[in-house]
């Protein structure tokens, strides 16, 4: 793919998570491109792309249109990971953490307190951040030892807007917290308290979903049709009206 096909399929799939776009949009090429500045063609590629993710449902003879997802989808969704992770969290404490998983977990921890002592905030930073969470996480699932769960959670992960917003609308403080949970949710485990421990891991992924959600909430009330109806009638009113 290239640079200016990657470009295109950030900006398309960007403005589809902040709802520039809402469910059940319609994608013209032709538009998209004029706007884009580009040929048909990238713009073709990159909606199959987005396709694939799950973002666009292709349909023959009619093109794409936006996947929709709710709030109460996106709630409903960490509710039951929060559930799975909180469950995998006490079969850790309660199997114990080997040598192996202790230390690649002490390792993960110290990587993410260099990240909130850095005080630096950037997409390098937030890059970083994915991706010590992400591992923090798997450590505590492989530690589980059951793999019908990490499947389960997984599946969970990879439902098309949700692998894409999970680590939108971060924030330091939001990030100090969250390193402070990884601790303690370590601390429990390793030492075998398993109500602890799911209590922790529960609360953690609840709280990630409510933070997603609230922000869907918005882009939701933005986006909707009574919204973009009371835009229209403000654009109307006399007060609007150059004279």
């Amino acid at each position: 793919m290239t640079t200016r096909s990657q470009m295109i399929v950030r900006r398309l799939r960007d403005a589809i998570l902040e709802g520039d776009y809402r469910g059940g949009t319609r994608m013209n090429e032709i538009d998209l491109a004029e706007s884009l500045g580009v040929s048909r063609t990238p713009v073709r590629a990159a909606l199959s792309i987005l396709s694939a993710e799950g973002l666009l449902i292709y349909t023959p003879n009619s093109g794409f249109v936006v996947q929709t997802y709710t709030s109460k989808d996106i709630e409903d969704i960490y509710e039951l990971r929060s559930t799975l992770s909180g469950h995998a969290a006490r079969l850790a404490a309660e199997k114990g953490l080997a040598d192996e998983h202790i230390q690649q977990l002490q390792l993960n921890i110290a990587n993410t307190a260099e990240i909130v002592e850095s005080h630096e905030w950037g997409p390098e930073s937030v890059r970083r951040w994915e991706q010590m969470a992400h591992e923090f996480h798997d450590v505590i699932y492989e530690a589980a030892d059951n793999p019908h769960l990490r499947a389960a959670i997984q599946r969970t992960r990879d439902i098309p807007v949700i692998k894409d917003i999970r680590f939108r609308w971060l924030s330091p403080d939001y990030m100090l917290r969250s390193h402070q949970d990884h601790v303690t949710i370590f601390d429990a485990v390793r030492r075998g308290q398993q109500a602890r421990a799911e209590a922790l891991s529960r609360e953690l992924i609840y709280r990630n979903g409510q933070r997603i959600v609230q922000h869907w909430r918005r882009i939701e009330k933005v986006t909707s049709p009574e919204s973009e109806l009371s835009r229209e009638l403000e654009d109307q009113s006399p007060s609007s009206i150059a004279i």
